[in-house]
């Protein structure tokens, strides 16, 4: 590897880079498949796997399932699962596997777009009516259902809200149709009437390889035909060219918890998104900005990245997804407090040696369980460009 950065920097580096920049990250491929990027691969994981210290349980649940809600109304639990045809949709779910429903699957639900793009969920509405998708349009350059335009990556993106059966969909935003544009994370507030969401202005190059995104904050109305809308769009870029992906907003609604690359510094070959920070706003000004994420020591590209990071309900600590003391180069979770203290490790799915290990592991996505808060269901990825996805179930002990 090149000067500074180290084999397992570099592996993380090109599945994130994969998220938006498929054609720089093609050119760092042959070197990442050679350290042997992606191909740690560990132990099945049977039955139920304790951490050291008895810190968490894991038990396996779901294949090809990232969650990103849990329907407190109704106990179902909203997930996005890819298709026999390459493309993604939304589903919710039963917590026991069992009574799969697809949310998105339906035409003409998607006016104008059609049932074959690709779309996912990234939330559910507090009183479980309602889902956030993020929905491919119909017609775009390139080919529809390319890699860019999966979920969480969002370029060729609107923001979309559904009924939760699937039955009526509406869409929020019509962002232009360029590469330059792309819409991630939208998530509800506590009382379904505001959402965050993180929105590309600008596409991957290579001293932004994530891109270049601002925060959006709006209002949810509905006008006197019970159409939604965005109302009192307001944007949070303190400066340009940062990134940004949104998780949601405290317990109260007072603060909003978001990964950026604000004030982390650039490196040889290590981009400031390559070491992404935790931070909250508040909610109401978007100012008073306060880390989270601790302040360890950055060594290379990815050597203190962060993300996935969800308050922990009914306490004051926040989970995160970490590369911090990773041994299989991937990311585990941890818990923090809101003002970043007493970093505590939860997960040891990357730590070889221990009941968890499972190789390269990267912790995505989570869904809190509202009947048990020290319960969470838990997207968690082995592969290099992250798309081959297992739903966990993760018990804090």
């Amino acid at each position: 590897m090149r000067r500074g950065l180290r084999a397992p920097s570099y592996c993380l580096a090109v599945t994130r880079i994969l998220r938006l920049a498929p054609v720089i990250a093609a050119i760092a491929a042959v070197t990442a498949l050679a350290a042997g990027c992606g191909l740690a691969t560990g132990p099945a994981l049977k039955g139920t796997a304790i951490a050291p210290g008895g810190r968490s349980a894991i038990a396996s649940w779901l294949t090809n399932a990232e969650p990103a809600g849990w329907d407190a109304a109704d106990n179902r639990i909203i997930i996005n699962r890819r298709g026999s045809d390459g493309l993604w949709d939304a589903y919710s779910i039963l917590p026991n596997g069992h009574d799969e429903q697809c949310i998105s699957c339906r035409e003409p639900s998607f006016p104008g777009v059609g049932a074959a793009t690709n779309r996912g969920a990234s939330d559910v509405s507090p009183d479980g009516k309602y889902v956030l998708l993020v929905v491919e349009k119909g017609s775009h350059p390139g080919s529809i259902g390319s890699a860019e335009t999966d979920p969480g990556k969002g370029v060729y993106n609107d923001l979309w809200l559904a009924s939760v059966d699937g039955t009526r969909a509406w869409r929020l935003t019509d962002l232009p149709t360029s590469a330059n544009a792309a819409v991630i994370w939208p998530r509800f507030d506590r009382t379904g009437s505001q959402i965050v969401w993180a929105q590309m202005y600008q596409g991957a190059n290579l001293s932004h390889p994530l891109g270049q995104w601002a925060l959006k904050v709006a209002q949810l109305r509905w006008s006197p035909d019970a159409t939604p809308y965005l109302a009192e769009v307001r944007t949070y870029e303190p400066q340009r060219g940062l990134y940004f992906e949104p998780y949601g907003f405290s317990p109260g609604d007072q603060r909003i918890l978001f990964a950026s690359d604000i004030d982390v510094a650039a490196g040889f070959l290590s981009p400031s998104a390559f070491n992404a920070q935790i931070w909250t706003i508040d909610a109401a000004a978007l100012d008073d900005l306060q880390r989270v994420s601790p302040p360890d020591r950055l060594h290379g590209a990815f050597s203190d990245y962060n993300e996935f990071a969800f308050y922990i309900p009914g306490s004051d600590r926040i989970l995160i997804s970490r590369t911090t003391d990773s041994s299989a180069h991937g990311m585990d979770y941890w818990t923090v407090n809101d003002n970043g203290t007493d970093p505590r490790r939860l997960t040891y799915m990357n730590q070889p040696g221990t009941a968890q290990y499972m190789g390269y592991s990267v912790g995505g996505g989570v869904a809190f369980d509202p009947r048990d808060p020290s319960r969470f269901v838990a997207g968690v990825s082995h592969d290099l460009a992250t798309t081959h996805v297992q739903a966990m179930f993760v018990t804090i002990r």
